[in-house]
């Protein structure tokens, strides 16, 4: 039996928390705006607290907030956004109503807070994966102002051991412009900083993983770095009801919409509330279809029937996604038998 008596709705960002409070017969008996400080939020929404629920939506700023309501004993839930509908108007004091009325009705739908593990996991993994993107920005600057300077490299791999000795060699000889051998130094110092990082979240994802860290590493395209990947952002298992849920979740399964008895298939999404874990599943597939093993011999498949590598290797990373939901919820290593 529900014994809520108030339903509070916080829409929350960096500067400031605009609230409403309604009772259990849907109407606002309390809105306004703080900022976003627990301590000056909490006195406006004292006279409620004792018998509330409290609804707010996940951003870059309600973590604190969240943090804060939780240890102090009181019911909260975070909003997963993907699942909320647009209203045609929108305002902060609209979204506030929202979130309340939505706790009122039942029809909040609740978002996946990790614990604290996971939270430095997931900031270890998106500091690297910023710095990986970084570098090859970097990357791109040098090769372009190489070009301009009217300097050709030989013909070795970009930025392996053979050709960074001949650019040093150009830079030490000062041939190259000043922004080469700046964008260089600051090359070395991503590589630099990406290595430390890749060993804390190889021995961080050891420590408090290692099981399901060593059981992702039996499967064809996922090594150690991707593994660290993978966990950060779909540990624990038990929050996919299926392995559908899990490919949706890491959208790798095209959207599809339903209407009558019919059934479209769409396009798999550009957006997706965790990307970074769809980069993981696609670099897996990407080594797999290289391999000559089950997931590798499908891969060159569906690129004869599609005739497009993209969907190619879609279609295997969904299916490493698949395997990943068996391998972890049975606890039992990969073998190309599992896949069949």
């Amino acid at each position: 039996m529900n014994t809520k008596k108030f339903f509070i709705g916080l829409d929350v960002h960096k500067a400031t928390t605009t609230y409403a409070v309604r009772d259990k017969y849907g109407n606002i008996i309390a809105e306004g705006q703080t900022a976003t400080q627990y301590n000056e939020l909490r006195p406006q929404l004292k006279p409620y607290l004792a018998t509330a629920m409290i609804g707010l939506e996940a951003s870059t700023s309600y973590y604190t907030l969240y943090q804060h309501f939780l240890t102090a004993g009181y019911d909260i839930k975070v909003a997963n956004t993907i699942q909320l509908r647009q209203l045609i108007a929108k305002s902060d004091p609209l979204d506030a109503r929202r979130l309340a009325e939505m706790l009122r009705l039942g029809t909040f739908p609740c978002s996946y807070i990790p614990d604290k593990n996971i939270q430095q996991l997931r900031s270890l993994v998106q500091t690297r994966h910023a710095l990986m993107e970084e570098r090859v920005r970097c990357n791109a600057r040098i090769q372009a102002s190489l070009d301009r300077s009217g300097i050709t490299m030989p013909p070795y791999k970009a930025f392996g051991k053979h050709w960074r000795d001949e650019l040093q060699g150009y830079i030490a000889s000062g041939r190259t412009s000043p922004e080469v051998r700046y964008a260089y130094d600051h090359f070395l110092y991503l590589e630099k900083t990406a290595k430390q990082i890749e060993d804390e979240m190889k021995h961080f994802t050891t420590q408090h993983w290692n099981e399901d860290y060593q059981l992702l590493q039996s499967i064809t395209g996922i090594g150690a770095l991707l593994a660290c990947y993978i966990v950060a952002h779909i540990h624990p298992i038990t929050r996919f009801a299926t392995n559908r849920k899990l490919r949706r979740y890491a959208g790798v399964i095209p959207v599809s919409k339903e209407s009558g008895q019919t059934t479209t298939r769409g396009r798999i999404p550009k957006g997706s509330s965790r990307k970074i874990l769809r980069w993981a599943l696609v670099q897996a597939a990407n080594a797999a279809a290289k391999t000559d093993t089950p997931l590798g011999r499908y891969y060159r498949k569906k690129k004869r029937q599609k005739k497009i590598t993209g969907i190619a290797k879609i279609a295997v990373a969904s299916s490493i996604s698949d395997i990943i939901y068996k391998v972890l919820t049975t606890k039992k290593p990969y073998t190309a038998a599992c896949s069949n």
